[in-house]
């Protein structure tokens, strides 16, 4: 009698009880992964807009920002620079800062050579005046004092405001040149057809003297230059 063999299953291919009752785990979509809803064509314009008006506010007020800088520093720099010229003689601008002096500091010094202190005016060609000096010349010595004078005239219908600025030639001696009494960075108005007699009273300081630099100075030179006062 011929038996029958009943056939092997591979144990790899049996399913375990334990393995048929798992569940796999259900896919959970994160809403992070969610598409977000289109906008539509109106608020895309909108949103475009605000971005554009935030960034030219942005720019508008970095723009400001350096104007009213540099329109500080400019409203400044003008008497800072005239302070400057005042104080150091800077650039042949005369010292006009007050130094105490007394009898013994201010005195002509006697046996020095005398200096020649010439005198110069001129006009804008915007500004319808003359004016020059009454005097080409003086002749001084250092920690004497002197006066001179200036003379202007209106020549035009209307009244006219005018302001002048000065130097000293040669700008070494400049430092030496104090000024008592001046007329200049002063407006100075002048009605039609009208003239005025300006003062300048000065004197070379004595340190002159002790400058080698000087040595060879004996002509020094003050100009003076009008110009129309701004937005007159």
């Amino acid at each position: 009698m011929l038996g029958i063999r009943a056939a092997r299953i591979p144990q790899h291919s049996m399913l375990k009880p334990h393995l048929l009752s798992r569940k796999r785990p259900a896919l959970v979509r994160g809403t992070a992964n969610k598409p977000q809803p289109r906008l539509t064509a109106q608020a895309e314009l909108r949103q475009f807009h605000e971005q554009a008006r935030r960034k030219n506010l942005t720019g508008i007020l970095y723009v400001g920002s350096f104007v009213i800088t540099f329109l500080g520093i400019a409203y400044a720099a003008v008497p800072l620079y005239r302070l400057l010229c005042k104080r150091t003689g800077f650039m042949g601008t005369p010292k006009t800062e007050p130094v105490i002096r007394d009898k013994e500091t201010l005195k002509p010094l006697e046996g020095h050579r005398k200096l020649r202190i010439k005198f110069s005016g001129q006009v804008s060609t915007m500004l319808d005046w003359s004016f020059k000096p009454e005097q080409r010349q003086v002749m001084v010595v250092p920690g004497e004092t002197a006066l001179a004078f200036f003379k202007a005239f209106n020549h035009s219908d209307k009244p006219i405001i005018g302001i002048a600025t000065y130097n000293v030639i040669p700008e070494q001696a400049a430092p030496y040149f104090n000024k008592i009494q001046c007329f200049c960075f002063d407006e100075q108005q002048l009605d039609p057809q009208e003239d005025i007699d300006m003062p300048v009273f000065f004197f070379i300081d004595p340190e002159f003297a002790n400058d080698p630099l000087m040595d060879d100075i004996d002509d020094i030179t003050l100009s003076y230059t009008f110009f129309k006062a701004s937005g007159r």
